[in-house]
């Protein structure tokens, strides 16, 4: 199979979140995980990586890497790292329930000869990391926003309402796109340096993410180079897919200005792509029976039931919003409202070794039916492994609508991914310092 260039740079946006699952021993810039995303997209041996680290256990043989398995797919067929790969860990904060050391935001950037294109590619919201979503997906106050464009560092700072005139975004998207700018390769330097010395009329640049990464890598290219006509590349083009919403309706006109093609590619049943100007849309009211219409389909009735849950969920969602609004970048859509041939989700061939490491290999496309009255999403329906509860249904819901479906409707497969960290594995005591800062809430 031979995959066109859009197929391809959406394979290298996937392959940016390569170590979503994988806890570090320490915060910051400089940890393991930059070893191990390397090596997911490069190969190397896992085990040597880190003596202390998730993968100190693992006894598999040498990771083939994400390229040396997919370049023949890909179109050029001569990818390669030429930047980073860079991870983020967020350094840890008071409160047992809000700590973590999995990846906050990873990036990298590849090159293909032949085509003389480079690619920006940023990791979406990684789900395992509960301050991801805290800081950077669901910090969309009024009172917090970042005028545009917003000094970097950035830092959140609370202030009044400001007018809907003032160009702005979201304190999510500025502490994302804050992260990103402090990356740097040890070799080639920053994002914004390394590009600056690869820009040429005869290349091209295509900045690209999911989810998360739909708002950060539109706003990234935005920021690196305000009016693409003047940027010293040959062209400048956007791939984001499933974001959210950046900003408001005035730094949107602003960046149409300057990117008057972009659009988010996304699929019509997908939660994320509606925040934050599009929720009331995700569900209605109960119908005659007491199910949910909603983008899934009919949800179950019940004081307990998918239906109910949701729409709670989306009324509590709603209320960040309050005294601003938000606009979507042009959505290119698929689906349809009776839903279509990519309605459903992967389900792989799980291994696990004697170490507790899990390979998820083989996807097979599981098509759903469409969910009518008669045929109602409840914790049941469609049938979950293991335990169903109503909370599982709805994540898989939102597996299947905001990932799975992406891969099927661009006809890509999901690249494999580094193995999974057996569950019990937990990296050693933070150091004294880190004990008394979050016991003394710093």
């Amino acid at each position: 199979m031979a995959y066109d260039i859009n197929q391809t740079v959406f394979m290298l946006s996937l392959a940016s979140n390569a170590v979503a699952g994988i806890k570090a021993t320490t915060s910051g810039y400089d940890t393991e995980l930059v070893d191990y995303m390397a090596a997911g997209l490069n190969g190397g041996t896992l085990q040597d990586l880190s003596s202390t680290g998730a993968f100190a256990a693992y006894q598999g043989p040498a990771w083939t890497g994400f390229f040396a398995k997919t370049n023949a797919e890909l179109a050029g067929g001569d990818w390669q790292v030429v930047w980073g790969p860079c991870v983020w860990v967020a350094p840890l904060k008071a409160g047992a329930k809000l700590l973590s050391l999995y990846a906050t935001n990873s990036m990298y950037v590849a090159w293909s000869p032949s085509l003389a294109t480079y690619v920006v590619a940023i990791a979406a919201t990684n789900a395992a990391n509960l301050m991801d979503w805290i800081d950077e997906d669901f910090d969309v106050y009024a009172h917090d926003t970042a005028t545009w464009p917003p000094q970097i560092p950035f830092t959140v700072k609370r202030h009044d309402v400001l007018p809907a005139t003032t160009p702005q975004i979201s304190a999510g998207t500025a502490t994302g796109i804050s992260a990103l700018l402090g990356m740097t390769d040890p070799v080639q330097g920053s994002l914004k340096s390394f590009l600056a010395s690869k820009a040429d009329g005869g290349s091209t640049l295509w900045f690209t993410g999911h989810s998360l990464a739909g708002a950060l890598s539109p706003t990234l290219a935005f920021y690196l180079y305000p009016d693409p006509t003047s940027s010293g590349w040959g062209a400048i083009n956007l791939l984001p897919s499933a974001g959210a919403t950046p900003g408001n309706q005035a730094w949107l006109d602003l960046f149409t200005a300057g990117y008057p093609d972009a659009t988010d590619y996304v699929n019509l049943h997908d939660v994320v792509p509606r925040a934050w100007n599009m929720l009331p849309s995700v569900i209605g009211d109960k119908d005659a029976a007491g199910n949910y219409p909603s983008i899934f389909g009919m949800l179950g009735s019940g004081t307990i039931s998918v239906g109910y849950t949701v729409s709670s969920l989306v009324h509590y969602m709603e209320r960040r919003i309050k005294d601003i609004t938000y606009a979507n970048i042009p959505h290119q859509t698929f689906g349809a409202a009776d839903f279509s041939s990519n309605w459903g989700l992967f389900t792989y061939t799980e291994t696990t070794d004697a170490q507790g490491y899990t390979l998820k290999t083989d996807p097979v496309w599981n098509p759903w039916p469409a969910f009518t009255d008669a045929n109602p999403v409840t914790a049941q329906n469609p049938p979950q492994p293991g335990k169903a509860t109503v909370l599982g249904q709805i994540g898989r819901l939102i597996l299947a609508t905001h990932i799975d479906q992406y891969s099927n409707e661009l006809g890509v497969s999901a690249p494999q991914l580094l193995p999974g960290v057996p569950a019990d594995w937990k990296p050693h005591d933070p150091d004294i310092d880190t004990v008394l800062a979050l016991l003394h809430g710093d």
